[in-house]
């Protein structure tokens, strides 16, 4: 819907016409006439804020002819943008593991914005920190490594995140078959999981070996292009996940 049809479709609803639309907004009957008989290029801005303004609506309803709600962007008294609408349909889009994602960044920067506010005026702000279990230089980008239920973990502290607060553990890259989305030597998130998506990263084993590498749907997938020196590994034996890759972690 353009602006004129919309506009047509907002009198008709609250029983108006031309001239009592005119004295109503208080815009010129020539302006309001003019449109339909010229075009309405070179409509201003306040002329449609007292528009949205009469019916209840806001100014997106009137630009974007892709939005056809006259409720559209009026909640609590906020509106929203366009923008941010076709964030919210792609959020209500994914799966239960993908909005989960999502939540946990979202939560994490709000957090960071909450702190950033809280202490604009202070040169220094005390970590919120956490100490997780960690696993050395486990997980292969490469050619794989071996990992044994009883091997050895260490310790490391973390600043305390929605992501790090969602975490069992922090385990290391080795190799550089996943580059360029994780670097050899790189500390990446874990989540104890036994599914992830299709798409997605996650550690898994095959016999003794570990690797970190993204869930194909017959294979588990190597990022680097150079695949004759880190080929995709096939299920020719049994694979197992361990768990899902929530993003880098690093030392605080």
């Amino acid at each position: 819907m353009d602006f004129l049809e919309k506009l047509d479709f907002m009198m008709k609803k609250h029983s108006l016409n031309k001239n009592t639309l005119s004295k109503a907004c208080n815009i010129p009957y020539t302006t309001i006439d003019n449109w339909y008989k010229r075009g309405y290029e070179g409509l201003k801005l306040a002329t449609v804020r007292k528009i949205a303004s009469f019916f209840d609506t806001t100014l997106d309803y009137w630009f974007l002819d892709e939005v056809t709600d006259e409720n559209y962007g009026k909640s609590s008294g906020f509106e929203i943008s366009y923008d941010e609408m076709k964030h919210i349909k792609k959020y209500r889009a994914l799966d239960a593991y993908g909005q989960e994602t999502v939540s946990i960044i979202l939560n994490r920067e709000a957090k960071r914005m909450e702190l950033k506010e809280d202490h604009t005026d202070l040169t220094i702000v005390q970590q919120d920190i956490r100490t997780m279990q960690y696993y050395q230089r486990i997980a292969s980008a490469g050619s794989g490594e071996y990992l044994f239920d009883d091997i050895p973990t260490d310790t490391i502290t973390v600043e305390n995140t929605p992501v790090s607060d969602e975490a069992d553990f922090v385990i290391g890259v080795n190799g550089q078959s996943m580059e360029p989305t994780y670097y050899d030597g790189e500390l990446v998130f874990v989540k104890k999981a036994s599914s992830i998506p299709v798409g997605e990263i996650g550690i898994f084993t095959k016999g003794n070996e570990c690797f970190i590498k993204e869930l194909g749907k017959d294979r588990l997938i190597s990022h680097n292009a150079d695949k004759v020196r880190y080929p995709d590994i096939l299920p020719d034996g049994e694979i197992r996940l361990v768990g899902a890759v929530l993003g880098k972690a690093e030392k605080a």
